[in-house]
């Protein structure tokens, strides 16, 4: 007679738990009945500790079974189709893990690259520890084209030499600064064509006046036009004008006298 194996506190609770708690011969459930966990195969007979193996019984349904093994085969059957199914999505559930981790390995690639492609942009250097978590955050905002693209703007704009034509540390960092906000622009002239206009614009005041807040210029540039002013009269205004202080009380009076009555003609921009 083969000597019957222990069954472990955690795999007893594992085929309570499956079986919620209920004898699966009678249907008696705790705590109304004591309950035990059954072989289904005899282990007199061959019958092993696995799961599948495993069935809840109460204690008067057990022990009027002997080492015999059930007739009806009913809810065996069921629990064994139960647990096929529960085995299916187990391996979903870990072939969906495997995705994701394969994923995140993707994206640690997609970062190695994209800070190479930096690196090649201004030779002689390359993103430390704190590079490479702006360039995850920006990864998470923009597509891999948008961020290539606004780091070979930042460094033909920035980027500074010095007598061995060599990349000035100073410089390169400045250009790493300014890829996320090149990226934020190329966004805004994607999704309002008239942006770059704005620019050009704020770059007029910038270049005439002795002092402009470059923030609220582009902030009020682009509430006037919401408020349907003409791209032209914005220019116009701007190579007129004599100081900040003019422009923006201009700008700041026309989106009061816009915002109080939308019906009216829309005025066109006047200097203070």
């Amino acid at each position: 007679m083969s000597k019957r194996k222990g069954i472990s506190k955690k795999l007893r609770f594992e085929v309570f738990k499956r079986d919620s708690f209920t004898c699966q011969y009678c249907g008696r459930k705790a705590p109304d009945v004591i309950l035990e966990i059954d072989h289904i195969e005899p282990t007199s007979k061959g019958g092993t500790n696995d799961i599948l193996n495993l069935i809840t019984s109460c204690k008067d349904c057990n022990a009027g079974k002997s080492n015999r093994k059930l007739a009806d085969t009913t809810v065996i059957d069921k629990r064994r189709q139960q647990l096929e199914e529960l085995q299916e999505r187990k391996e979903q559930i870990e072939m969906m893990f495997q995705w994701h981790k394969g994923l995140l390995e993707l994206d640690d690639e997609v970062i190695n690259q994209l800070s190479d492609f930096w690196s090649e942009q201004v030779p002689g250097y390359r993103l430390n520890e704190n590079g490479i978590k702006g360039l995850k955050k920006l990864k998470r905002r923009f597509e891999i084209d948008e961020i290539m693209a606004a780091m070979k703007i930042a460094a033909e704009q920035y980027l500074k030499y010095d007598e061995n034509g060599t990349p000035t540390k100073e410089s390169v960092e400045y250009a790493w600064k300014k890829v996320g906000g090149i990226c934020n622009i190329r966004r805004q002239e994607h999704d309002k064509p008239y942006m770059q206009r704005l620019y050009y614009i704020r770059g007029i005041l910038r270049n005439r006046l002795s002092y402009i807040n470059e923030s609220l210029a582009l902030q009020l540039l682009q509430k006037a036009v919401e408020l349907d002013a003409s791209l032209n009269s914005l220019e116009q205004h701007a190579k007129s004008v004599e100081n900040w202080t003019q422009w923006r009380q201009a700008l700041e009076n026309f989106i009061y006298e816009q915002q109080q009555d939308h019906d009216e003609e829309k005025p066109e921009i006047e200097g203070g």
